[in-house]
Protein backbone atom coordinates (compact mmCIF):
# COMPACT_ATOMS: atom_id res chain seq x y z
CA UNK A 1 0.00 0.00 0.00
CA UNK A 2 2.67 2.52 1.07
CA UNK A 3 4.31 1.90 -2.43
CA UNK A 4 0.95 2.75 -4.11
CA UNK A 5 1.18 5.81 -1.94
CA UNK A 6 4.48 6.80 -3.30
CA UNK A 7 3.01 6.29 -7.46
CA UNK A 8 0.50 8.40 -6.14
CA UNK A 9 2.23 11.23 -4.27
CA UNK A 10 4.62 11.36 -7.42
CA UNK A 11 2.21 11.27 -10.34
CA UNK A 12 0.71 14.52 -7.89
CA UNK A 13 3.27 16.48 -7.60
CA UNK A 14 4.20 16.18 -11.34
CA UNK A 15 1.19 17.42 -12.57
CA UNK A 16 0.31 19.82 -10.13
CA UNK A 17 2.50 22.70 -11.71
CA UNK A 18 0.87 22.25 -15.31
CA UNK A 19 -2.11 22.26 -13.57
CA UNK A 20 -1.60 25.63 -11.78
CA UNK A 21 0.02 27.33 -14.74
CA UNK A 22 -3.15 26.06 -17.07
CA UNK A 23 -5.39 26.76 -14.76
CA UNK A 24 -4.45 30.39 -14.60
CA UNK A 25 -4.45 30.52 -18.45
CA UNK A 26 -7.98 29.41 -18.57
CA UNK A 27 -9.18 31.95 -16.63
CA UNK A 28 -7.46 34.24 -18.68
CA UNK A 29 -9.05 33.01 -21.70
CA UNK A 30 -12.33 32.82 -20.11
CA UNK A 31 -11.65 36.87 -18.75
CA UNK A 32 -10.58 37.32 -22.31
CA UNK A 33 -13.81 35.78 -23.75
CA UNK A 34 -15.60 37.60 -21.66
CA UNK A 35 -14.50 40.88 -22.46
CA UNK A 36 -14.96 39.63 -26.41
CA UNK A 37 -18.60 40.11 -26.05
CA UNK A 38 -19.07 42.36 -23.83
CA UNK A 39 -20.19 39.75 -21.20
CA UNK A 40 -19.20 39.83 -17.48
CA UNK A 41 -20.94 36.21 -16.65
CA UNK A 42 -17.56 34.96 -14.54
CA UNK A 43 -19.22 32.06 -13.12
CA UNK A 44 -18.86 29.11 -10.84
CA UNK A 45 -19.67 27.22 -13.58
CA UNK A 46 -16.97 28.53 -15.81
CA UNK A 47 -14.41 28.56 -13.32
CA UNK A 48 -15.31 24.63 -12.26
CA UNK A 49 -14.69 24.38 -16.47
CA UNK A 50 -11.61 26.18 -16.43
CA UNK A 51 -10.54 23.65 -13.03
CA UNK A 52 -11.53 20.75 -14.87
CA UNK A 53 -9.74 21.59 -17.95
CA UNK A 54 -6.55 22.51 -16.47
CA UNK A 55 -6.48 18.86 -14.49
CA UNK A 56 -7.21 17.62 -17.97
CA UNK A 57 -4.52 19.19 -19.53
CA UNK A 58 -2.25 18.71 -16.75
CA UNK A 59 -2.29 15.38 -17.21
CA UNK A 60 -2.08 14.90 -20.57
CA UNK A 61 0.72 17.40 -20.87
CA UNK A 62 2.28 14.43 -19.07
CA UNK A 63 1.25 11.71 -20.84
CA UNK A 64 2.31 13.68 -24.16
CA UNK A 65 5.77 14.41 -22.84
CA UNK A 66 6.11 10.46 -22.16
CA UNK A 67 5.30 10.03 -25.76
CA UNK A 68 8.43 9.13 -28.01
CA UNK A 69 7.06 11.94 -30.88
CA UNK A 70 7.27 14.80 -28.32
CA UNK A 71 10.72 14.36 -28.24
CA UNK A 72 12.18 13.80 -32.04
CA UNK A 73 13.78 17.41 -31.29
CA UNK A 74 16.41 16.75 -28.46
CA UNK A 75 19.07 18.53 -29.90
CA UNK A 76 21.40 21.25 -27.92
CA UNK A 77 20.00 23.75 -30.48
CA UNK A 78 16.40 24.55 -28.00
CA UNK A 79 14.43 25.98 -30.25
CA UNK A 80 13.89 22.95 -32.33
CA UNK A 81 12.03 21.43 -29.14
CA UNK A 82 10.41 24.16 -28.08
CA UNK A 83 8.72 25.12 -31.73
CA UNK A 84 8.13 21.08 -32.09
CA UNK A 85 6.15 20.78 -28.64
CA UNK A 86 4.38 24.14 -29.27
CA UNK A 87 3.11 22.97 -32.67
CA UNK A 88 1.75 19.48 -31.09
CA UNK A 89 0.99 21.05 -28.11
CA UNK A 90 -1.44 23.62 -30.66
CA UNK A 91 -2.72 21.17 -32.77
CA UNK A 92 -4.33 18.95 -30.14
CA UNK A 93 -5.77 22.14 -28.43
CA UNK A 94 -7.32 22.87 -31.64
CA UNK A 95 -8.64 19.89 -31.87
CA UNK A 96 -10.54 20.25 -28.69
CA UNK A 97 -11.02 23.91 -29.85
CA UNK A 98 -13.09 22.52 -32.65
CA UNK A 99 -14.76 19.90 -30.32
CA UNK A 100 -15.83 22.33 -27.62
CA UNK A 101 -18.01 24.51 -30.58
CA UNK A 102 -19.00 21.21 -32.54
CA UNK A 103 -20.44 19.61 -29.29
CA UNK A 104 -23.35 22.33 -28.67
CA UNK A 105 -24.14 22.39 -32.12
CA UNK A 106 -24.76 18.73 -32.52
CA UNK A 107 -26.79 19.08 -29.17
CA UNK A 108 -28.82 22.31 -30.96
CA UNK A 109 -28.97 20.71 -34.58
CA UNK A 110 -29.94 17.28 -33.95
CA UNK A 111 -26.83 15.63 -35.20
CA UNK A 112 -23.55 15.73 -36.14
CA UNK A 113 -23.99 15.55 -40.00
CA UNK A 114 -26.34 19.35 -39.43
CA UNK A 115 -23.55 20.29 -37.15
CA UNK A 116 -20.61 19.98 -39.28
CA UNK A 117 -22.96 22.00 -42.35
CA UNK A 118 -23.76 24.55 -39.86
CA UNK A 119 -20.49 25.19 -38.29
CA UNK A 120 -19.03 27.77 -40.35
CA UNK A 121 -22.41 30.00 -39.92
CA UNK A 122 -22.40 29.54 -36.68
CA UNK A 123 -19.20 29.54 -34.87
CA UNK A 124 -17.59 33.40 -33.93
CA UNK A 125 -14.29 33.21 -35.72
CA UNK A 126 -12.68 35.57 -34.37
CA UNK A 127 -13.50 34.74 -30.84
CA UNK A 128 -12.46 31.22 -31.59
CA UNK A 129 -9.10 32.00 -33.13
CA UNK A 130 -8.36 34.96 -30.39
CA UNK A 131 -8.55 32.32 -28.30
CA UNK A 132 -6.26 29.96 -30.06
CA UNK A 133 -3.48 32.86 -30.12
CA UNK A 134 -4.14 33.27 -26.40
CA UNK A 135 -3.47 29.53 -25.89
CA UNK A 136 -0.63 29.81 -28.65
CA UNK A 137 1.36 32.28 -26.06
CA UNK A 138 1.19 30.68 -22.99
CA UNK A 139 1.57 27.10 -24.60
CA UNK A 140 5.04 29.03 -25.93
CA UNK A 141 5.52 30.18 -22.56
CA UNK A 142 5.60 26.42 -20.96
CA UNK A 143 7.25 24.97 -23.52
CA UNK A 144 10.60 27.43 -23.39
CA UNK A 145 10.28 27.10 -18.69
CA UNK A 146 9.76 23.30 -19.68
CA UNK A 147 12.67 23.06 -21.72
CA UNK A 148 14.84 25.49 -19.87
CA UNK A 149 14.05 23.04 -16.76
CA UNK A 150 15.30 19.75 -18.71
CA UNK A 151 18.30 21.40 -19.60
CA UNK A 152 19.71 23.56 -16.50
CA UNK A 153 17.31 22.33 -14.06
CA UNK A 154 14.69 23.85 -12.02
CA UNK A 155 16.77 24.77 -8.67
CA UNK A 156 19.52 26.47 -10.84
CA UNK A 157 16.15 28.02 -12.67
CA UNK A 158 14.79 29.06 -9.61
CA UNK A 159 18.40 30.91 -8.47
CA UNK A 160 18.72 32.70 -12.05
CA UNK A 161 14.92 34.08 -11.42
CA UNK A 162 14.72 34.84 -7.98
CA UNK A 163 17.99 35.06 -7.03
CA UNK A 164 18.10 32.06 -4.38
CA UNK A 165 16.99 28.57 -5.07
CA UNK A 166 13.75 27.77 -3.16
Amino acid sequence: MSKFLAILKKEFFEMLPPTIFFLVVFQAVILARSVLVSESDFTMTTASAALIGALVVGKSILIADALPLFNWYREPKLIYNIVWRMFLYLTVVLIFQILEELIPLISKLGGLLPALQNFASEVNFPRFWATHLVFALFLMLWSFITALIEIIGREPLLKILFGRAR
